[in-house]
């Protein structure tokens, strides 16, 4: 029986990536085993939990493509300091010929 994605009949292994370097974070291997109950419902708290793993997942790709957002407005702003870094330099050196 499938339930949100999650068999009941058996347990599976979900690893989690460390996003930090803290100690108290699971490690990249350290696998996260799910386990239904013998009659194959969700505990209410199982529901609470996988609700909130949605949660997290949807949080963490709203923050993932924000982070790739930045970080494509920050190459464009480079590249537009070092346009205005070249013309300020060709300016002054007209300047000097003067």
């Amino acid at each position: 029986m499938l339930i949100n994605g999650i068999s009941t009949k058996e347990p599976e292994k979900f690893l989690l990536n460390s996003v930090g370097k803290k100690s108290d974070q699971l490690k990249t291997n350290q696998p996260l085993i799910i386990v239904a109950n013998k009659k194959g419902k969700l505990t209410d708290s199982e529901v609470i939990l996988l609700a909130k793993i949605k949660s997290l997942e949807k949080q963490l790709a709203q923050a993932q493509t924000e982070n790739n957002n930045l970080k494509s407005e920050n190459q464009r702003l480079k590249a537009l300091v070092q346009q205005f870094q070249q013309k300020t330099k060709t300016q002054i050196i007209q300047l000097t010929h003067f």
